[in-house]
């Protein structure tokens, strides 16, 4: 395959989410500069596809070492790696974005929104809307962590293309449906 220098394709998305926890700020990180994340709205999660693995991140380098499945861990590559998640995520207007993290507080949450969202029965073909709601300062040993409080908002079908998925039709429909009622100016056609 051949390699390419300088672009985002065929490495997913060129958009990251960041967090700050200590402020629970939440933002985007684009080409063009950083948007924050209407938390009102939230961003879509692609949680039961997250993947482990060891993750080191330092000024100008970010390095990512998949393990092949939770449970299955390959060696660390160096000291400066720190178990780390990596998830693909939506934002509100369809754009797509990658969420990554190796921070205790970041792992909690990632862990504690994927057991929430196995126990829906909406988890088998959806993907959940997470609002962060809070970021509480914790001590963990000596240091101080953050536990990030979240709700899931609804459960959408898994965008492609920047566009959500269609739920597939059981069986024909034999009438017209009604026409949708127009959206509110502030909401978009991605819909949530």
């Amino acid at each position: 395959m051949p390699i390419s220098f300088g672009s985002s394709e065929g490495s997913g998305s060129s958009l990251f989410i960041r967090a700050n926890l200590p402020q629970n700020r939440w933002w985007v990180k684009t080409e063009a500069g950083d948007e924050n994340i209407d938390m009102s709205r939230g961003f879509a999660m692609d949680i039961k596809n997250v993947t482990f693995g060891w993750l080191m991140i330092d000024i100008g380098v970010r390095d990512w070492q998949p393990w092949p499945s939770p449970s299955e861990q390959i060696a660390r590559p160096s000291e400066n790696h720190k178990q780390g998640f990596e998830v693909d995520c939506w934002l509100g207007d369809g754009r797509q974005a990658s969420f990554s993290g190796n921070s205790y507080g970041l792992g909690q949450f990632i862990a504690r929104v994927y057991n929430d969202a196995e126990a829906s029965p909406d988890f088998a073909s959806k993907i959940p809307v997470v609002q962060v709601t809070s970021s509480t300062p914790i001590v963990i040993g000596k240091g101080t962590s953050y536990d990030v409080g979240f709700s899931i908002a609804k459960w959408i079908n898994k965008p492609e293309n920047g566009a959500e998925v269609a739920a597939p039709v059981a069986a024909p429909i034999t009438a017209p449906a009604p026409a949708p009622a127009a959206a509110p100016a502030s909401e978009t056609e991605f819909g949530f």
